[in-house]
């Protein structure tokens, strides 16, 4: 548990403990040891420890603790326990265990003498009884009402034995157990072949080929039934479409790589809707043996006259099959499987059911299993957008994101060039990487023709729109033949490029669309936007457009645009300048920015540690220059606009700012900058005048980032900080400095003492100063002597 635990709780540990943060520890801690089949234990302990609480040995929680429950997180967070909870495979399974456990429990807490124990483990005792006899009596009723397909089907003809055309028994092995990485597709693929059949039917009945009076079975609706029978330990799917032949049956399932969709598509190429057709390589049909020992395939064609019998196809896999006629079958294809000793879980209903769900659930016809229809969730990126309510948008979106929230933004867009896709995409209302679970896993899935191809897709999005939930649908995808992963990367990058550049033009929209919601949208999601700018150079101006920033030219916490600054610029400004700060009061009251006040130079105001590498990389927007107003370029450039606005100044006004403030003569300043250069010899490498300030004596400048260096600490924590020297700049206007030309000849030692603390200042103002407990004794030696000459005065 130590990994899961140190997950959950690392994010926190540099922060402040507050109970809320506490509660969604716990849940998550709980959480995880749920899905690992370890909170039975710890219900049991927390039960104990609420027992004896009760009995005034341990103190109740804290009001606050309790309080937490109601907040927005918390809640989040049993929405998250609750999804954790129903990844168990069985309700009944867990509660006959607690119950097992409690019943341990309780009998430990008994008296010798039979009498009952603790009352209060007792009626949870008692509770989880009552759940587990409601949860199996509701389990007997639904057994009930389960339909299972029953084999009335009875072999009449005589059975002939035949060999698997071209292949060995050791090709039939790699087919059925090589090319899958999962067992659980071979639902897929029989669900997919399922579905072409009903296609092909479907198809010949719309172009009239087929008429009802000469269709076997015309009352039979098209769709897919799967039964499950745990006592048989079979698993049977059905379907009412095409059927085959004995010849067919020979030739499709007697040769390994012959697909009959595939001879389908090339006798009605130039009619047909292939986009509803799902197979083309002929192999689907064998991964069931990597769960059958036996395979039974029951068949009526729709080419057979109404009349005539069926035919049954039976194989182990082991490179022979037998064929045979048979009386009682319907239209369509009714497969049986009986499974192998180490496969008996695909006969759990539950299990089917997530199989389907998970790969299948958007083909075209009604599915079923032991009677109970199972794919209720429309595809909705194959509808026209108009036509979609904003409450199926709701279930699907909880469908494919397993979520319980509802999306905050959601993109439909369909495209046939340059290359054909189809995609539906939600933006939740949170994520859950904020608190401590981790980097998130990409949330779209990948479908061709409605049917499942990767799960959580990886390359079809950049890892920064890993927050997105949704599907994207592309019949031009080219699989390899397990349908599990793509031969051609290039098509996925191709594909990923037309769905980036949709996503970020769509939330450019949204954001002149509606302002208020959008900056909602930022301040959720603002950490992977930034992360766009720092790692993907493609795509990193565009993402800028939708980055949202204070700045001083802005009131309290409303934002601006970097489109909006630049058309706000000045025309002789070249840069966008901006500055890191922890927040907008100590940005508004940084040396840097007093001479950009002072001359009504817009600056951006940053508060994320991470702004300074998303400045750095961004390097310049609509040919402007991202430029930091702590670098000694900045100063420059401000000279620059400095100049233009004093020669529009009159001759009154220049003298009346060089009135304002007595300042240091060049020989004086000199000698102060020579003198700092020697008492901060260990510090400082450069000292000159600096013209930005005016109401701070000093600052430093071309100084590593303040963001780099928590960085590089946070990397390596045992690495001891040093600050480098530094190019330290000084106002001769400023009274500090005026006075420390005279101080440092009749008090050096004071002297000495106010250099040392002009240092540190400064460094503080520059975010370098790791440390500041060090210059509290020189603080307090400086508060002495200014009361002791208060008191003398």
């Amino acid at each position: 548990l130590l990994p899961s635990c140190l997950v959950f709780v690392l994010p926190f540990c540099r922060g402040l403990w507050t109970s809320t943060r506490l509660v969604i520890i716990v849940s998550l801690f709980l959480s995880t040891m749920l899905a690992s089949r370890l909170a039975r234990p710890v219900a049991v302990s927390v039960a104990r420890a609420s027992a004896v609480r009760s009995r005034g040995r341990v103190p109740a929680p804290a009001a606050s603790t309790i309080a937490a429950g109601k907040n927005s997180t918390v809640k989040v967070m049993l929405r998250y326990l609750q999804t954790s909870r129903n990844m168990l495979n069985s309700r009944i399974e867990d509660l006959r265990a607690e119950v097992k456990e409690l019943e341990e429990e309780v009998a430990k807490d008994r008296p010798a003498d039979g009498a009952k124990g603790d009352a209060e483990l007792e009626e949870m005792l008692e509770r989880e009884k009552a759940k587990l006899a409601a949860e199996e009596d509701a389990e007997a009723e639904r057994k009930k009402s389960e339909v299972l397909i029953a084999e009335t089907e009875k072999i009449t003809g005589q059975e002939q034995k035949l060999e698997f055309q071209a292949e060995t028994r050791k090709l039939l092995d790699i087919v059925a157990r090589s090319i899958y990485s999962e067992r659980e597709v071979f639902v897929r693929e029989l669900i997919s072949n399922a579905s072409d059949a009903l296609e092909k039917l479907r198809y010949r009945q719309m172009t009239g080929q087929l008429t009802p009076e000469a269709t076997p079975d015309p009352h039979l609706p098209l769709e897919i039934r799967i039964s499950v029978d745990e006592d048989k330990k079979t698993l049977t799917i059905q379907d009412t479409g095409c059927g085959m032949r004995k010849e067919e049956l020979i030739s499709d399932l007697g040769r390994i790589g012959h697909s009959g969709t595939g001879e389908f598509v090339k006798v009605v190429e130039s009619g047909a809707d292939k986009g509803n057709l799902i197979g083309q390589f002929g192999v689907g049909f064998y991964s069931v043996f990597m769960v059958a020992k036996r395979v039974k395939v029951y068949s009526k064609s729709i080419k057979d006259p109404v009349d005539a019998p069926g035919t049954v196809w039976i194989s182990d896999g082991a490179g022979t099959y037998s064929v045979a006629e048979a009386e009682g079958v319907q239209r369509g294809t009714k497969i049986i499987l009986e499974l192998d000793d180490k496969s008996h879980e695909f006969c759990n209903r539950q299990t089917i059911e997530t199989i389907v769900k998970k790969y299948s659930n958007f083909v075209g016809f009604d599915i079923s299993v032991n009677g109970g229809k199972v794919n209720t969730v429309k595809a909705l990126w194959m509808m026209p957008k108009d036509k979609i309510t904003p409450e199926e948008h709701k279930e699907f979106y909880q469908f494919i994101a397993h979520a319980y929230d509802e999306p905050m933004f959601h993109l439909h867009y369909s495209t046939d060039s340059p290359i054909s896709v189809r995609a539906l995409f939600y933006i939740p209302e949170q994520h859950m990487e904020k608190y401590g679970l981790g980097v998130m896993e990409p949330g779209v899935n990948l479908f061709s023709r409605k049917v499942l191809i990767q799960s959580k897709c990886k390359g079809l999005l950049p890892d920064w729109l890993r927050f997105i939930k949704g599907v994207v649908d592309s019949e031009e995808v080219p699989l390899n033949i397990s349908r599990e992963t793509l031969q051609d990367s290039q098509i996925l990058k191709r594909i990923g490029a037309v769905l980036t550049r949709r996503v970020l033009k769509f939330l450019e929209e949204e954001a002149k669309r509606d302002k208020e919601k959008y900056e909602k949208f930022f301040r959720e999601y603002a950490q992977f936007l930034k992360q766009g700018v720092c790692t993907d150079l493609k795509w990193k101006e565009d993402i800028a457009k939708l980055l949202r920033v204070e700045s001083s030219k802005t009131v309290g916490t409303e934002m601006t645009t970097f489109e909006e600054y630049v058309d706000r610029m000045a025309t002789n400004q070249k840069s966008i300048f901006y500055l890191c700060a922890p927040s907008r009061q100590l940005a508004e009251a940084s040396p840097y920015y007093e001479a950009f006040k002072s001359k009504g130079v817009e600056v951006l105001f940053l508060y994320s540690s991470i702004d300074d590498f998303v400045m750095t990389n961004l390097a310049e927007f609509k040919g402007k220059k991202c430029m930091s107003v702590e670098s000694s370029q900045a100063a420059e450039e401000l000279k620059e606009i400095e100049s233009r606005a004093d020669a529009e100044k009159s001759e009154d006004e220049k003298k009346s700012d060089d009135n304002q403030t007595a300042a240091l003569n060049d020989e004086a300043f000199k000698n102060v900058c020579n003198w700092l250069k020697d008492t901060l010899s260990a510090r400082v490498t450069t000292v000159s005048e600096s013209s930005r300030l005016s109401s701070s004596p000093a600052i430093v400048i071309d100084h590593e980032s303040a963001s780099f260096r928590r960085m590089m600490r946070f990397v390596d924590p045992g690495r001891a900080p040093v600050v480098p020297k530094v190019h330290l700049q000084i106002n001769r206007k400023h009274p500090i400095i005026v006075g420390l030309d005279t101080l440092r000849t009749s008090d050096a030692a004071l002297a000495d003492e106010v250099a040392q603390q002009i240092m540190d200042n400064a460094l503080i103002q520059a975010g370098l100063l790791d440390d500041s407990r060090g210059m509290i004794p020189r603080l307090n030696k400086l508060i002495e002597k200014a009361i002791n000459g208060a008191t003398k005065a």
